[in-house]
């Protein structure tokens, strides 16, 4: 009877706990969630690809179903797409470092057919054209490749990059009539010669091929037709039911499956026996489009801001699902679980038609990332990551015909059509240094979805939307609160628990956190790192390197979230005066929120060191150095490195500051002055850097409401890296003509427009720059695109520019050495 009451005792109290619990709950407002991953396992296919391979350095790469192998490690790419035919090739080589510097690992290209052979059997491989000078460049610069061969590429181009004068011929395109592969062959033959000894094999920078682009599901209208008449695609006409302006879903099916897959292998089989062999072949995956079966990866997309849909629909790109189960744009072709999950066109920018304009914010790139992370991506493809400017004859222009600028190809892309590094360069840096560091940790770790997932629809905005990455014990928690086409509030008092093999993670142990509208943020669990187990953090990985035979690891931390940083053993370590806890066990290092601080784990054989650094400090870090004597640079710059030196760009100011950390002794530079500064903490050093301001020499004359010429003809750049123009007006669109053509042109979206001087110089010393500005309709039909606030009142007029005072815009680039 004594036990009885002793365990009726304990019932009783383990109860008036749980009601207490829920009690404060209701009270407090607390949202707790939880999910378990305990039971989480993953099978894993291999040998049954036909892809991957070795190189002649004795690395290999190889695919298995879940994610891509480097030398028998998990492997992340993370691809930027750059097209080297829309930038002048005098300036590649400072554009590849700025996309290595921003975190790409991988720089993917389309290669143009209608730009190579304008005229039929005439090849162009000089100039912007020079394909092989773009591939050694990336090589030099230590960034792989992966090149589009085509035939058809889409990417906005004339007839989806097919030539002109293929129209009409008597077979058809994009089929497996022999005339049609005939010149396919003529082409791959070409493009193989321009690449021979670069591909991985021969231990150069080629790790891929894509072949053709959205096969059977996508086309372009052939430029060739006459005003009022139906427009005709460039597809064959078998497949023309099924085929589509832009990327979505096909609910059709596919009638013609087998041959489209039949016609893949052939185009694979062809470029490797003109000699492109590469351990991974890529082909598109979504809305039912033709693959390789098991022999190409089929790479996903996701566009938020389409110009093919209407313009106010919240996209499902914002959810949390499985994509090695369910891709995005599904129904697909092809069985996803036996190929790793691989986004190559992820829509970071839009390319705007006359009647629709999207504009799409760049604080949209980083949620979507870690929605398609969590969701099981192995592999970031961003489109378009940088920027460019469309080929033109004279007054032939090479713009798709769906209605988009004839010149301009900025795309809203993190980097511009003129090299600028935008908003969105800085927030995908995060993401994509996080990959590059440890992106082999979460490469083999499978998605848990929460049993709240499936009640989350685009507008439901209450509802916590995550998932984790985990193999039942380690993991990573991913979570946003952002929805395209949606307004969203702020999260507050949430807590997540997560049951794994190894026991419960509650995050944060006590109390709760804050996710502000916008945020997303990635935070380890269970993490082993050089030996010391991380329980959890609620700061977010960026990157990690050596120093003096030290181990460093940056982690960042955001606005909500009081950064901690979760031990599962007591340690011997010292801090810069930040609390340590010793709770249950564990070591909690808790800084303070919006603020660096700094741990050191002192080991036997070495120290280890966590530097939390807030969000707007990670923006800026950039990590330069070789491996072993690395050292992180934070700066409102861009920072470039080549070999031992750092270059320093920055537009529109004559000073700024870094910080290096850690410490060291001294920096030098050229043609700038540095200043010592006090250091906000002891193991970082601080500079001031100033540099002589320079006033361009360019002048502007307003003619009249619509016209604008810049007289440039004493503009010198010697001590310049760039000069942009800055135009901040309101209208319909915008043109920029020299020399009596037309050099890039805008549709308004109400953000300012920018042209970059540096590449019309020798033009600008003999004639005007022309701009010309066209007033916005009252009845246009994109301004529904346009936030209300900024449109004008047309109730008593019909027509509207406004046109501000042109802007310039100096940039500087100041080159330093760190010195040991």
């Amino acid at each position: 009877m004594k036990k009885k009451k002793v365990s009726c005792f304990f019932c009783q109290t383990r109860l008036l706990a749980m009601l207490c619990l829920c009690w404060f709950n209701l009270t407090s407002g607390q949202d707790i969630y939880t999910i378990d991953v305990s039971q989480t396992k993953k099978e894993i296919l291999r040998d049954h690809l036909d892809l991957g391979g070795k190189s002649v350095t004795g690395e290999s790469i190889e695919v298995n179903s879940f994610y891509i192998e480097r030398n028998g490690k998990p492997y992340f790419p993370v691809m930027g797409e750059f097209h080297y035919s829309r930038f002048p090739n005098q300036y590649w080589d400072e554009e590849i470092k700025k996309m290595k510097a921003g975190g790409i690992n991988v720089i993917a290209s389309y290669v143009f057919w209608i730009l190579h052979e304008r005229q039929e059997g005439v090849f162009n491989w000089q100039g912007d054209l020079n394909l092989r000078k773009f591939v050694e460049l990336c090589h030099k610069n230590d960034m792989e490749v992966i090149i589009r061969i085509g035939p058809f590429a889409h990417g906005e181009m004339r007839n989806g990059g097919l030539p002109d004068w293929l129209y009409g011929r008597p077979f058809e395109i994009r089929s497996n009539d022999p005339a049609y592969l005939a010149y396919v062959k003529r082409l791959y033959d070409q493009i193989a010669n321009q690449l021979k000894e670069l591909y991985f094999k021969d231990g150069g920078p080629i790790i891929g091929i894509q072949l053709e682009n959205e096969y059977q599901h996508s086309a372009a209208p052939w430029s060739l037709y006459y005003p009022g008449s139906d427009k005709e695609w460039s597809a064959a006409r078998f497949d023309r039911e099924i085929i589509q302006g832009g990327v979505g879903v096909n609910e059709m099916g596919n009638d013609y499956a087998a041959y489209g897959q039949k016609h893949m292998q052939l185009l694979k089989e062809m470029a490797k026996s003109a000699g492109m062999d590469v351990p991974i072949y890529t082909a598109t995956g979504w809305g039912f489009a033709s693959i390789v079966e098991k022999g190409s990866i089929p790479v996903s997309g996701g566009y938020a801001y389409p110009t093919w849909v209407a313009s106010d629909i919240p996209s499902t790109l914002y959810l949390y699902k499985d994509l090695h189960k369910n891709p995005d744009y599904s129904p697909v072709s092809y069985n996803p679980e036996l190929y790793p999950s691989m986004a190559a066109e992820l829509g970071t920018g839009m390319c705007n038609t006359y009647t629709k304009r999207p504009r799409v914010p760049a604080e949209s790139f980083l949620p979507m990332m870690v929605r398609t992370l969590g969701s099981g991506t192995n592999g970031l493809g961003y489109y378009m990551y940088h920027g460019g400017n469309n080929p033109s004859d004279g007054p032939l222009y090479y713009s798709e015909g769906f209605g988009y600028t004839n010149k301009s190809y900025d795309y809203q892309a993190p980097i511009g059509e003129y090299g600028i590094a935008g908003r969105g360069f800085y927030y995908l840096k995060l993401v994509n240094y996080f990959l590059q560091h440890y992106g082999d940790l979460l490469a083999p770790l499978p998605t848990v979805l929460p049993e709240t997932n499936s009640r989350i629809a685009p507008d439901n905005t209450t509802t916590l939307r995550y998932a984790v990455r985990s193999n039942g014990n380690t993991g990573f928690l991913f979570m946003h609160n952002f929805q395209d086409h949606v307004k969203t509030g702020d999260l507050n008092n949430l807590q997540i628990k997560i049951h794994t093999g190894k026991g419960e993670i509650t995050i944060p142990e006590t109390g709760s956190f804050n996710l502000k509208t916008g945020t997303s943020v990635t935070l380890p669990f269970h993490l082993e790192l050089d030996g010391l187990l991380i329980k959890y953090a609620t700061v977010q990985p960026f990157c990690s390197f050596m120093n003096a035979n030290d181990t460093y690891h940056v982690f960042w931390s955001v606005e909500g979230l009081s950064p901690e940083i979760v031990f599962n053993n007591p340690l011997s370590v010292k801090t810069d005066g930040i609390a340590v806890l010793h709770k249950n066990g564990n070591m909690v290092v808790t800084g303070e929120e919006g603020k660096l601080f700094e741990c050191i784990v002192d080991q036997t054989e070495q120290k280890i060191h966590f530097l939390v650094i807030p969000m707007e400090k990670a923006l800026q870090a950039y990590l330069t150095g070789s491996p072993g004597n690395q050292h992180l640079v934070i700066s409102e710059a861009i920072v470039l490195e080549e070999k031992d030196i750092i270059s320093l760009i920055k537009a529109g100011k004559e000073e700024w500051k870094i910080e290096v950390y850690p410490k060291v002794k001294s920096v030098e530079a050229v043609d700038a002055k540095l200043t010592l500064l006090k250091s906000e903490k002891d193991y970082m050093t601080s500079w001031n850097i100033s540099v002589s301001a320079l006033v361009p020499a360019v002048t502007f004359t307003r003619t009249d409401d619509r016209h604008t010429v810049l007289d440039a003809k004493d503009l010198n750049l010697k001590n310049l890296n760039d000069v942009y123009i800055r135009f901040d007006y309101l209208g319909d669109r915008a043109m920029c003509f020299l020399n009596g053509e037309l050099q890039t042109d805008n549709f308004c979206i109400g953000e300012p427009w920018l042209i970059g001087l540096k590449r019309f110089e020798s033009q600008l010393q003999e004639n005007d720059m022309y701009f010309y500005f066209i007033p916005m309709k009252k009845k246009a039909p994109y301004l529904s695109y346009f936030d209300k606030e900024i449109l004008p009142d047309f109730s008593a007029i019909r027509d509207f520019l406004e046109i501000k005072e042109p802007e310039v815009i100096p940039e500087y680039k100041v080159k330093i050495k760190i010195m040991k």
